[in-house]
């Protein structure tokens, strides 16, 4: 079975709509909850769309050797959402022709080494980060990078590897062998001198058919029907994210087109001051030396 990534399943199924000439519907939520010690705790996927791209999704699954849109969605999302239990729903909704796809898992799991996902200790603080949506290779590939001019070598014409050529002395025609040479060249035949001449073949750029301008601008008509909703929770307050919206703790990416691959998921967290539930502890202690002062203090004006 092939393991071909989500994004690349869905940029298959994207030239698909557009040979096809359809639009697609689609939007994505992901959240994430980190504990402090640089574990996942909780982790939803959802999948909404129209029952039209659902259909081009089943069919990009069928495209990848998958028996089903769960099946492709599974193996795609096992790195992200862990290796323990995932719950997997399908809800259709077909008075409004939506079709939701949930995947979630409440598993403490560390992300895998070779995952997108990484979480690590920057000194004392926690660093959370998701390049899933991250891939300068695929923006070159579909164009978002600069386009430079290939040179291209026409391929030689075979040289032939004998010639008549006119004797003026035997008033006949005398078969001479030809010996062709490794330089890129073209034969000829020369009327005039009633012989073979080798040109020189020069490389010549490849125009392409489109300029990166162009490119960029078909990429993000293609990806204009998909959206990203991102919401994670850090366990202590965010001081340095690449986020849309942040708020203490949590960060909120919201994102699409062109944007699916130019995004990474970047959160910086600096961990609570004090540890869960120290703070209610100190305030009871405080409280019971409160009451113990003030019975000694009533002991002693008896």
């Amino acid at each position: 079975m092939k393991k071909t990534g989500i994004l690349l399943v869905l940029a298959f199924i994207l030239l698909f709509f557009v040979v096809a000439a359809g639009c697609m519907n689609l939007a994505m939520t992901e959240k994430y909850t980190v504990s402090q010690d640089a574990q996942i705790t909780h982790a939803e996927y959802d999948l909404n769309m129209d029952r039209s791209t659902y259909n081009l999704l089943k069919l990009g699954a069928e495209h990848e050797g998958y028996d089903s849109v769960q099946a492709l969605l599974e193996r795609n999302l096992t790195k992200t959402l862990g290796p323990g239990n995932v719950s997997y729903t399908e809800t259709w909704d077909n008075q409004n022709n939506k079709v939701t796809l949930s995947f979630s898992s409440t598993d403490t799991y560390s992300p895998p080494s070779d995952s997108k996902i990484s979480i690590r200790k920057d000194g004392d603080n926690l660093v959370y980060q998701d390049d899933t949506f991250y891939s300068p290779q695929a923006l070159q590939s579909l164009g978002a990078g600069e386009s430079a001019a290939s040179l291209t070598t026409p391929v030689p014409t075979p040289a032939p590897t004998s010639a008549l050529v006119y004797n003026a002395t035997t008033h006949g025609y005398d078969l001479i062998t030809i010996t062709p040479t490794p330089v890129p060249t073209k034969w000829i035949w020369n009327s005039s001198l009633q012989k073979y001449e080798q040109v020189e073949i020069t490389p010549t750029p490849a125009v392409p058919l489109f300029n990166a301008s162009e490119e960029r601008e078909m990429m993000g008509a293609m990806l204009s029907g998909v959206s990203v909703d991102y919401y994670l929770e850090m366990p202590g307050k965010i001081v340095n994210t690449s986020a849309t919206v942040v708020n203490n703790n949590k960060a909120e990416w919201h994102f699409g087109g062109a944007d699916l691959m130019n995004t990474s998921i970047y959160a910086e967290s600096q961990p609570p001051s004090l540890l869960p539930g120290f703070t209610s502890f100190v305030a009871v202690a405080g409280c019971a030396l409160v009451v113990l002062f003030l019975g000694r203090r009533k002991n002693k004006s008896r």
